[in-house]
């Protein structure tokens, strides 16, 4: 129970009730504007004026441009009315293609690449081939996949790289801001001597896991409304691009085994970090707060193989417990794991878990009663193995 009374002060220390309203609507303002610009954007931009200088055919299309056809004998009064009349001529009396405007113009880019697609077509359309061998030419060959195994759960949407950088980002963000709030408010309370009072109240264990738990949970929340947020701005920016919809890529029991691997990981990665800040008594000036920044080497161990996630060593980070938590969710997004490794990882990082609080709350012990020193290397080592400490 006084875990608990722990975990949910040090959760609403965090948690603003305005701050996370005013978020929420920043979002919801965000996504409605969005939503809105496009029918903005068509209402106040004008369309382009296009004269294209060619005997016959067809002409380019692109949208929020008007292309229309003019015989070539008309090239001076057409060349005399660009800046008033048309903002580019295409003539196709030169070679190569020549694109006419009054002055340098960021639209022009987009024209360019469309001239050019448009001309490789007409050269292609001009040369005595059958429509069969010029739709060879124009298009680039199909390649069919065929798989033998064709419900392994293997994943090829573009949307995988999406959803796996978007899980190590949360995964750094949940890390450093587990780091930063337990960072600042063990060693706080330590200056400020609060300790002395708390440890008449419980245990250094209680204290611990209480910190942890709330925390952890905090963490876990920046993290669900941090990625809803950047969710909502992705669908966003596809509606300015006129793009379907962004779907994610994962079924519920894989969005299930993600949030349960990291809820884990990050209660790992906090009881590395209480009781490591135990043992600093300045933070100012000690040389120990570079070690607070050892948890995110399994976000970069699995960001490294991220572009292999069938490879074998990512089934190994995904199995191993101190980085399983970073690597699993990656793995499980790109391609299928097997149940029994699903089960097996699960199992390895909840006893490391349990190992490394039981072995972390030692050192914390240790650290957390120490004013104006801090504990040696060896002292700690003893703690965290469960030997006694010289002191």
């Amino acid at each position: 129970m006084k875990i608990w009374t722990i975990a949910i002060f040090e959760f609403k220390r965090y948690f603003k009730w305005k701050q996370e309203l005013i978020g929420i609507g920043l979002m919801l303002l965000i996504f409605t504007l969005s939503s809105l610009w496009p029918v903005l954007k068509n209402a106040l931009d004008k369309d382009y004026n296009v004269a294209v200088l060619a005997a016959a055919g067809s002409v380019p299309e692109l949208n929020g441009f008007k292309f229309q056809l003019l015989p070539i004998d008309k090239k001076a009064d057409v060349e005399a009315g660009v800046g008033e009349v048309w903002d580019a001529v295409i003539d196709t009396t030169v070679t190569p293609v020549q694109l006419l405007a009054e002055e340098k113009a960021s639209w022009q880019d987009k024209l360019k690449t469309t001239v050019q697609k448009w001309q490789q077509q007409r050269l292609i359309n001009a040369l005595p081939l059958s429509a069969e061998q010029q739709q060879l030419i124009a298009k680039l060959p199909d390649i069919k996949v065929q798989l033998l195994k064709a419900d392994t759960g293997a994943k090829d949407d573009k949307g995988q790289k999406l959803v796996s950088a978007g899980l190590l980002f949360l995964l750094a963000l949940g890390v450093f801001s587990g780091f930063g709030f337990m960072f600042t408010a063990i060693t706080t309370e330590k200056q400020n001597r609060v300790t002395e009072q708390l440890l008449t109240l419980l245990t250094p264990q209680q204290w611990m896991d209480g910190k942890i738990l709330g925390i952890s949970l905090f963490c876990l929340k920046s993290m669900l409304t941090s990625g809803l947020f950047f969710f909502l701005v992705i669908q966003a920016f596809r509606l300015i691009e006129n793009k379907p919809m962004q779907s994610i890529p994962m079924t519920g029991f894989e969005v299930f085994s993600a949030l349960l691997f990291v809820g884990l990981g990050l209660l790992l990665v906090n009881s590395f970090m209480a009781g490591f800040a135990a043992t600093i008594d300045d933070p100012n000036h000690s040389s120990r707060s570079i070690m607070m920044f050892l948890p995110a080497a399994p976000l970069g161990l699995a960001f490294s193989v991220m572009d292999n996630a069938e490879g074998l060593m990512m089934q190994i980070l995904s199995l191993f417990p101190l980085t399983s938590f970073a690597a699993m969710p990656l793995r499980m997004a790109n391609s299928a794991v097997p149940m029994w490794e699903w089960a097996l990882a699960l199992a390895l990082l909840i006893g490391c878990l349990w190992w490394f609080k039981t072995a972390a709350s030692r050192v914390f012990a240790l650290g957390i009663r120490m004013y104006g020193k801090e504990p040696d290397w060896a002292d700690i080592a003893r703690a965290f193995v469960g030997r006694k400490a010289r002191i």
